[in-house]
């Protein structure tokens, strides 16, 4: 993780992934079990170097679709996978050379952190955010492949939608 500061009234997204992997025992037939690996990750964001609550979880591919459309998106949900249990919209608006993210509630961990819930990010740090986060997913799948393991994001739209995005920023 990166530690960033405003620097002209812009604030920066940033982000960590922690990847750990395991086996353990599981039952394959009702008469035969063995071990098999399991990856666990997660993906904590920052805004201006302030940890954002891993009581709510990123969604990514909601997070893609913002980048494409202005609008409300339930970017954060719950760890329980249910928006309504405790998740969050944040309303993206695009403008030339930023993209402002307004939260419902303030996102920090540290509930200490004065925050207006209003963050305004340049648009070469969004890119630059999103380009390590698909090189870190396909560090993700190379390793879950390898493993046997199913990985569920699609890579190949994320991509897709980060050549639109550099297009239209040109």
């Amino acid at each position: 993780m990166m530690i960033f500061s405003k620097i002209d009234n812009l604030d920066r997204l940033s982000f960590d992934m922690e990847i750990k992997t395991r086996k353990v025992y599981k039952n394959i037939t009702r008469v035969k079990g063995g071990m098999v690996h399991v990856i666990d990750w997660k993906i904590s964001l920052y805004i201006n170097g302030y940890k954002l609550d891993e009581d709510e979880v990123f969604v990514d591919d909601v997070y893609f679709n913002s980048l494409l459309y202005p609008g409300k998106y339930p970017m954060f949900t719950c760890t329980c996978g249910i928006f309504g249990c405790g998740g969050y919209y944040v309303d993206v608006v695009h403008n030339n050379e930023t993209m402002i993210w307004t939260t419902e509630q303030s996102p920090f961990t540290d509930r200490t952190i004065k925050s207006t819930n209003r963050f305004v990010f340049s648009w070469s740090n969004i890119i630059e955010f999103t380009e390590e986060l698909i090189q870190r997913l396909e560090d993700l799948k190379s390793l879950m492949l390898s493993n046997e393991l199913e990985f569920q994001y699609d890579l190949e739209k994320y991509k897709d939608i980060m050549q639109e995005i550099k297009i239209k920023r040109k």
